[in-house]
């Protein structure tokens, strides 16, 4: 018969190991949770200074667009009262009267340039859902991944912060994964911006290049066209900007692209009237 101190011991061993068995997986668990609540934490703050810097960037662009409409009803003002003179003051005055239009032509870009963008920065506010429902939350799916409009939204996000080399692999990735998407043209377009940016113009007009090629219909199509002109001005390749800049005028005549590009071939010398029978621009074959 064993004695009753033998099983006591036995007991106490048993007690002993099962308690620290226990206690090691409390610890472990307590651990994660901590873990889970600062992820958690982390994220909203996160959420939180992405609305905040979204909310900055807006309240900038409205204020900058009604600068600029002031200063365009005034450059607009003086350039009629120039012109109104006799002919003698206006001989006189006829440089400053270009320049004066040149003028309100750049205001005018710039107006339309922060117009589009006032409109996407309100796009992506009404597009950014909470963290947790987009799959980056403690707990989600792992398979699920993020979903396509949260891949884009923070692409552009990177575009719009600078960061152009994060915006060019986040970019290429959607177009990869999501050819069909109907952002795909805008993430293509958001490529060759980034690398326009980033002064890389060969590989600007090679992004580009693909947005008219691959997405022909698109809105960002002709966009395209002209910023591809630009690109190719800025490399030297000037029969080339030429033709697009004449794409975009007979292709999109009444688009703000389409002012924007005669006011390039008036800087650059080039007399331009769209033919009645439309036929694509010729463009140099690039080396």
């Amino acid at each position: 018969m064993i004695k009753p101190s033998i099983i006591s011991c036995v007991s106490l061993l048993l007690l002993a190991a099962t308690s620290t068995a226990f206690g090691g997986t409390k610890e472990e668990i307590l651990r994660l949770q901590s873990d889970v609540l600062a992820m958690q934490n982390q994220i909203r703050m996160l959420e939180k200074t992405f609305k905040e810097q979204t909310e900055g960037l807006r309240s900038l662009v409205v204020q900058l667009n009604d600068q600029i409409g002031k200063t365009n009803l005034i450059l607009t003002k003086v350039s009629a009262t120039l012109d109104s003179q006799s002919v003698g003051d206006k001989s006189g005055n006829q440089a400053v009267v270009q320049e004066l239009r040149n003028l309100v032509s750049k205001v005018d870009d710039s107006n339309t340039r922060l117009s589009v963008l006032a409109q996407q920065m309100q796009d992506l506010k009404v597009q950014a859902k909470p963290i947790e429902s987009r799959g980056f939350a403690p707990g989600a799916d792992a398979g699920g991944g993020a979903s396509p409009d949260s891949i884009y939204n923070q692409a552009y996000s990177d575009l719009i912060q600078g960061n152009f080399d994060l915006a060019i692999d986040a970019f290429t990735s959607f177009v990869k994964n999501y050819p069909a998407h109907d952002k795909a043209s805008d993430a293509q377009y958001g490529i060759g911006e980034a690398y326009y940016n980033s002064n890389k113009l060969p590989q600007a007009i090679a992004a580009f290049t693909r947005v008219v090629s691959d997405y022909p219909t698109a809105n960002r199509a002709v966009s395209a066209y002209f910023k591809r002109g630009k690109a190719e001005l800025g490399i030297r390749e000037r029969e080339n900007a030429i033709a697009d800049f004449k794409t975009v005028i007979e292709k999109y005549p009444d688009s703000p692209e389409g002012s924007m590009a005669r006011t390039e071939l008036d800087n650059l010398g080039v007399s331009y009237r769209p033919p009645k029978t439309s036929t694509p621009a010729k463009r140099k074959p690039r080396e």
